[in-house]
């Protein structure tokens, strides 16, 4: 026998190497379970789950050993009083493994480097083709997506009822990436929300454009206009202006503006409305620096509009399934909630639990919103009166363009 067997052998070395490989099984597949549920729940598992998990795994494998000595082995009673003690060894060192897990599977789950999106595409089925393409017919009828322009007329009958081919041995999800990118790419369209079955058939189909210019970079209540004046020396685009106009040999200031571009002696500004009303386009004006100034407000407004996600509010119904779940359950970003008793909570908190009776200010992607409304008992809030009383509320649920801003000067 050699030295290595004899050292196996020895009771206590046994008993170690039983206590590890079980805490080990424990820790595993609480891990893994941590994993999955902070992934889809978007949730720490709870702590007393960790030790049925944990636990549990060691009690199955326990008892399925029981089960081989008792009538696979024949080998009698296998209940001693130094095998009850290292069961309760076991499991006292399988608990604590267990909380280890739980961590290492909720780390796993926030990291970008195991997250969900990277294993999604290995999960997704292929796409069903009887000949040697994917096809996909596009609907007669083309929906708009809410919160963006309308495409023009000529670009809808173009995609009306279009034939594309795709190669075949496509994921679902690699199908509606290219189907999305090449519509982009041909089409003077912005954002694409479409959801495919399993064969390539369409089931969903809307689309929107995003106006090109300066508009969409003017946060509410703004207007950019055109001035004859001479910039400031090394004003650059984005700085805070003042502008000024001699009327009757005096200096008048007619109020702030931001620089967005300067063309010789002809300045483009983007300034509040009441200000743009007093510019006379064939007057000349001076314009002097001022410090810089942060309008969080306005920044937000203008990424909102520059990006591809938008706004929708919803009723939570009693019934729903998202009723008991955290907020950070969501695939949107929940910006503000309404109670039942009408208070308004701007910015709450990822534990937040979701109860019948509110109202949920989210914002996301208009596919994923689409979703979200289409939930049992969901119901989207069109903004009419009910919510007049309340002022937060109001001010959340107005569209962007009609939201007040305040006064810079």
């Amino acid at each position: 026998m050699t030295l290595l067997a004899t050292v196996l052998s020895n009771p206590l070395v046994e008993a170690g190497i039983r206590i590890v490989g079980l805490s080990l099984l424990a820790a595993a597949v609480t891990t893994l379970v941590a994993y999955v549920y902070r992934v889809r729940a978007r949730a720490e598992l709870p702590e007393g789950a960790t030790l049925i998990i944990g636990l549990g795994a060691v009690a199955i494998y326990l008892n399925t050993r029981i089960v081989f000595i008792q009538f696979v082995g024949e080998t009698g009673d296998p209940f001693t009083v130094s095998e009850a003690l290292l069961n309760v060894s076991v499991f006292v060192a399988a608990g604590v493994a267990s909380y280890g897990g739980r961590r290492l599977g909720n780390w796993a789950g926030e990291s970008e480097r195991f997250s969900w999106g990277r294993l999604q595409p290995d999960f997704s089925p292929l796409v069903r083709a009887t000949g040697r393409y994917i096809t996909v017919t596009l609907p007669d009828d083309i929906e708009d997506i809410e919160g963006y322009d309308p495409v023009e007329d000529e670009t809808r009958d173009a995609l009306s009822g279009r034939t594309l081919d795709f190669s075949r041995g496509l994921t679902l999800a690699e199908l509606e990436s290219g189907l999305i990118t090449r519509l982009k790419e041909d089409h003077d369209i912005g954002y694409v929300d479409v959801d495919l079955a399993e064969d390539g058939t369409v089931e969903y189909f809307a689309v929107g454009r995003r106006v090109a210019g300066i508009g969409p970079t003017l946060p509410p209540k703004t207007a950019a206009v055109a001035v004859r004046a001479d910039p400031p020396f090394s004003a650059t685009p984005g700085d805070t202006v003042q502008v000024w106009q001699v009327l009757e040999g005096e200096e008048t200031r007619i109020g702030t503006a931001e620089l967005r571009a300067s063309v010789g002696s002809v300045a483009t500004l983007a300034t509040d409305e009441s200000v743009a009303e007093r510019i006379d386009p064939t007057a000349e004006y001076r314009l002097m620096t001022l410090s810089a100034d942060s309008h969080p407000d306005r920044e937000f407004a203008g990424m909102l509009r520059r990006g591809e996600e938008t706004m929708s509010v919803v009723e939570i119904g009693t019934g729903s399934p998202l009723v008991g779940s955290p907020i950070s359950a969501l695939d949107v970003t929940v910006i503000a909630v309404q109670t039942a008793r009408g208070e308004v909570e701007t910015i709450p908190a990822r534990e937040w639990i979701i109860e019948a009776g509110e109202r949920l200010f989210a914002i996301g992607r208009p596919d994923v919103l689409r979703k979200l409304e289409a939930t049992n008992a969901v119901q989207p809030i069109t903004v009419d009166g009910e919510l007049s009383n309340a002022d937060d509320a109001t001010l959340l649920a107005e569209p962007v363009s009609e939201r007040p801003l305040a006064d810079e000067e």
